[in-house]
């Protein structure tokens, strides 16, 4: 089984063992051993793309794309097998160009998580206890190859984050072979 490796970015303001504790929650939505261990290989200081005013406040931020290639260097630098989680309080943004009525515009959008089967990076920024959790269990899932989808409510449910409850045994059977094997639904 493989391990999850986790790197911190310009990470500060939390303790390490609180965002290794929010990734050990978020594992317990997933059957036992999927990952054999979960290995925190250090922070890594990326210095910030942009400065952005969110809800008046002004924040330090990372372009989405920017971030993402260099979490891919960090993963080849260091020769890393597993998935590399990054995971940073800061916020990361999404620049999008949109075709509308009066030309084109860009607009920036808030990424929580990204996560493929080899690579992801989660934001907890402006998250609160449970859903820091969600975000990364969301996350986690999609690097098993899950889906969204709303019947039974599952980890992959597009609502996770607004849900106050969600059950832990909620997988749905193709999800449950998909993450586990046929062998063992």
């Amino acid at each position: 089984m493989p391990s999850l490796e986790v790197l911190t970015v310009n990470e500060a303001s939390r303790s390490i063992e609180e965002i290794l504790e929010i990734i050990w929650r978020a594992l317990e939505y997933f059957p036992r051993g999927l990952w054999d261990e979960v290995m925190y290989i250090g922070n890594a200081d990326i210095k910030y793309d942009i400065k952005v005013e969110i809800k008046g406040e002004s924040y330090r931020a990372f372009i989405f794309n920017n971030l993402l290639g260099k979490i891919k260097r960090i993963r080849e630098a260091m020769k890393i097998k597993d998935l590399l989680l990054a995971v940073t309080a800061n916020p990361v943004i999404a620049i999008y160009s949109k075709l509308g009525s009066k030309g084109i515009s860009r607009v920036a959008s808030l990424v929580h998580d990204y996560v493929s089967s080899d690579i992801g990076i989660v934001s907890l920024f402006a998250m609160k206890d449970d859903a820091t959790t969600m975000v990364t269990a969301h996350g986690l899932g999609h690097s098993r190859g899950l889906r969204h989808h709303a019947e039974p409510i599952d980890l992959m449910y597009e609502g996770l984050l607004k849900s106050k409850s969600l059950s832990r045994d909620g997988f749905c059977e193709s999800c449950l072979r998909r993450i586990i094997g046929d062998e063992g639904v």
